[in-house]
């Protein structure tokens, strides 16, 4: 993940101190002034600093906390024709300007791409009991409200609060990594009567990996795709599994999922990623040719499938066979998940293949013991790892 740092003063550069210290491994610096010895008493420099640009000297610190870090630095003033281009790269970019004009300038820049921006906004004043969080668009935005530097002066303890809360907003919104076990797919139609919430909570409850919602349109309609997949974000959130939102990049973006999974025939992956780059976007492959497309277009994890016959999807090609399975484990560098038809008798063949994610639709959800289930699959994996 790498974020964006504009602007290296107070809030950049404290911003940029605490995600160096919770571990972030890549950020990039942009800023154009240098360090002045009257703002010392805020700021992450040291009087031997004085003089020097500000982002070779956070640099400098922040490798001092983390020497094997990724800290990308450009000594340039931000403007309309520049900003988005700069941060094009970046999961998610910190504001810390200090001149007005420009910290519009730069959220606007920033709202036509997707990418969220984390920004401050009544940082003066001694004033921190009134310190809040909003969130408008891809914008969140810490501080205040109201003091400006204007009409009160800075006051250190309140703008190391306020950094240290956008810090956490960061950290929030790290793109998740794709996990390795066992990917579940929920569909009410092979269930047994459970709805898509219930066995939501059912497969966290009994170790789920990763969890995807999928439905079509003809089944349900949009409003209530929207509130399964609310109340399914909450569950999947407080047990830190990573959900995906199958097709659907609307109810994906406004209920906070962490990726999205699409088809051949669904929205192109380079057109998903440049409209939500903080998402883990997933790509349905059936050929080698597909494979390297969706990895040259940038998904973050590919299916595999269907490998055996399956009855799941309407719209299912005919099964790919083990051998796609094992060109993909050879020859593509992309996480993945094997699909399609796998059961308990056929999943030890898929496994010792090279898988290290697998996704059993109706042989998990439709179990009557999910519990059982789940531990019957993982004991099979394990044995043929």
């Amino acid at each position: 993940m790498k974020i964006g740092i504009a602007g290296a003063g107070g809030i950049g550069s404290n911003v940029a101190r605490h995600l160096a210290q919770a571990g972030m491994q890549h950020l990039l610096l942009v800023d154009f002034d240098v360090v002045a010895p009257d703002n010392l008493n805020r700021q992450f420099y040291t009087i031997g600093q004085t003089g020097r640009f500000k982002v070779d000297c956070l640099k400098q610190n922040l490798r001092n906390i983390r020497p094997g870090m990724r800290v990308d630095t450009l000594v340039q003033r931000l403007g309309p024709d520049n900003t988005a281009r700069i941060f094009s790269g970046c999961d998610v970019v910190v504001e810390g300007l200090d001149d007005p004009d420009a910290k519009k300038q730069l959220v606007e820049a920033l709202a036509d791409t997707g990418t969220p921006v984390v920004s401050a906004s009544g940082i003066a004043g001694n004033d921190m009991d009134g310190i809040d969080v909003r969130t408008i668009g891809n914008c969140h935005i810490v501080g205040d409200f109201s003091t400006d530097i204007a009409h009160a002066p800075l006051f250190p303890p309140k703008i190391a609060m306020i950094a240290a809360q956008m810090a956490r907003i960061v950290l929030t919104l790290q793109k998740p990594v794709f996990p390795t076990g066992i990917y579940g797919i929920l569909g009410e139609a092979f269930s047994l009567g459970r709805s898509n919430v219930t066995m939501a909570r059912l497969l966290v409850d009994n170790g789920i990996d990763i969890l995807q919602y999928r439905e079509k349109a003809a089944a349900k309609d949009r409003k209530t795709m929207l509130a399964e997949c609310d109340a399914i974000r909450r569950i999947t959130a407080d047990a830190q599994v990573p959900f995906i939102v199958n097709d659907f990049l609307d109810i994906a973006m406004m209920t906070g999922a962490d990726g999205v999974h699409m088809g051949q025939t669904d929205l192109p992956v380079t057109a998903v990623k440049q409209l939500t780059p903080h998402l883990m976007v997933g790509c349905s492959t059936h050929s080698p040719a597909q494979a390297a497309r969706a990895r040259a277009d940038g998904a973050d994890y590919i299916g595999v499938g269907p490998l055996f016959a399956t009855q799941t999807k309407e719209d299912v090609c005919d099964a790919v066979g083990l051998g796609y399975l094992e060109h993909v484990a050879a020859h593509v560098n992309i996480s993945f998940v094997a699909i399609g038809g796998i059961k308990r008798h056929n999943l030890a063949q898929v496994v010792s293949r090279g898988t290290k994610t697998v996704c059993l639709v109706t042989e998990i959800i439709g179990a009557t013991d999910i519990g059982k289930r789940m531990q019957e699959i993982r004991q099979i994996m394990e044995r043929s790892a």
